[in-house]
């Protein structure tokens, strides 16, 4: 059973939840909806003396002017320091600015502000930090990156720091060394779920799905309602082969009410897999109603359930498939639903229902060869001769199904004992193509035509 559904399997869309290079996740906690990056990044307002500008006497009323309006009226501020900035002023209002700005979400202006202030104060350790958030803010991650690297090399960074150097590695490209800043992340705060997601990614990235495995228990213990998690942990046991995992990942997934399309039609295949029909043609129907499933897969999902004996399960597959308003399909796929119905017909003695859908092939497409030796074969098995054989004729005309056709016509003629055109169109397969067994049939035919 297994075997018999491995090409369902390694056609099917795994990433029916995943994390890759290509799209990172979105940061949660670095953001000023965050109480907790709210109050860290409000710290940064606070001078170091070593590493921050100070103010002059002269300076300070008008620090002390914009103090109370960072919380209570940043608008204010912004505008009270674009008067009051110089080229001789603090590095520390330049700094200040890039914050309220930053808050802003006003990333440009923040950015120019950040890099007036490390003019003006070349060592300046929170302006570098800080424009580094702001580049990544932006999504320019190689400066963000240089930025970030350049406050490391000032004074040791914290969880953030590192956290916000791997979200830029991971971005451009470079998981294994994302994973290392990611790690010293999570040493220094642990229970980060920005990170621990960086860390996910990097083993994704990186094609370890063990360890993706181990880190995804986390997440669902923590989250056991995420279908995510879920959905997510799925990928990585089929990357591993664990499909009965997989399978009872997705189930959960159904169970939860959380499953879209392709997690539906996954499921599916995984059930049939398992040799689960029922279970997977429930998948399936679901899948299709939602607008997750692809025609081309469930018509090769319908051959196989044929293959495997299981018509009514085909059938109720093929119905859906007419009837989805999601399964719209090509031309050449309504042919290939044509001989689906067509061999569900001859498995189920429907001779007459067979030839009238394999009609309907060749009306479609004239060049079907396969379709019209099927039904030179059928019409030949009903007794109708002259239809067998202008099928089969029509198929000699078609390179690829010459030579089979010529045998066709050889063996009808055989049965009407018409010998000596029989002869002619072994020799004329002969021709295309000498088999041994092809020249003793003739040599026979040839001797019953002398007899004749």
């Amino acid at each position: 059973m297994k075997h018999l559904t491995s090409t369902l399997l390694s056609s099917a869309a795994f990433c029916v939840c995943a994390l890759s290079s290509a799209q990172v996740y979105e940061l949660k906690e670095q953001t000023f909806d965050n109480p907790e990056f709210r109050a860290r990044f409000i710290q940064s307002y606070i001078a170091e003396s070593d590493i921050n500008p100070n103010i002059t006497a002269e300076e300070k009323g008008l620090f002390d002017e914009i103090v109370p309006l960072i919380e209570s009226d940043p608008s204010a501020a912004i505008a009270r320091l674009d008067v009051a900035i110089t080229s001789e002023s603090s590095a520390a209002f330049d700094f200040i600015l890039g914050n309220l700005l930053y808050q802003e979400n006003e990333l440009d202006e923040a950015i120019a502000a950040y890099e007036a202030a490390i003019k003006k104060f070349p060592n300046y350790y929170r302006a570098y930090y800080n424009a580094g958030r702001a580049y990544v803010g932006a999504g320019d991650y190689a400066n963000g990156l240089k930025y970030l690297q350049k406050a490391l090399s000032i004074q040791t960074g914290d969880s953030s720091m590192y956290g916000l150097i791997g979200y830029c590695y991971i971005n451009l490209d470079k998981p294994e060394t994302a994973l290392d800043a990611y790690r010293n992340a999570i040493m220094l705060e642990p229970k980060s779920r920005d990170w621990k997601m960086g860390k996910l990614q990097c083993y994704i990235a990186l094609e370890q799905p063990e360890d993706a495995i181990g880190m995804l228990y986390e997440f669902i213990r923590e989250e056991p309602e995420n279908a995510d998690w879920w959905k997510l942990q799925a990928n990585q046991f089929i990357a591993v082969g664990s499909t009965e995992k997989a399978a009872a990942n997705l189930t959960v997934v159904k169970d939860l009410g959380k499953a879209d399309g392709a997690a539906l039609a996954l499921h599916g295949d995984l059930m049939v897999n398992e040799g689960l029909v029922e279970e997977a043609l429930d998948s399936y129907l679901k899948a299709m109603d939602e607008g997750g499933a692809r025609p081309y897969r469930m018509l090769e999902v319908a051959n196989s359930l044929i293959f495997m004996g299981e018509l009514d399960a085909a059938k109720s597959l093929i119905a859906k498939l007419e009837s989805a308003p999601s399964m719209e399909l090509s031309d050449k796929q309504d042919t290939d639903l044509l001989n689906l119905k067509a061999r569900l017909a001859m498995e189920s003695d429907d001779v007459d229902g067979a030839a009238g859908f394999l009609a309907e092939v060749v009306d479609k497409d004239p060049l079907n060869g396969e379709a019209l030796l099927t039904l030179s074969e059928l019409e030949k098995g009903r007794g109708n001769f002259a239809k067998a054989e202008y099928y089969a004729e029509n198929a000699s005309k078609i390179d690829a199904y010459a030579h089979k056709a010529l045998l066709s016509l050889a063996q009808l003629n055989v049965t009407k004992r018409d010998y000596g055109s029989a002869a002619k169109y072994l020799r004329q397969a002969q021709q295309i193509d000498p088999r041994d067994y092809v020249a003793d049939y003739l040599l026979r035919v040839e001797q019953a035509a002398l007899r004749m």
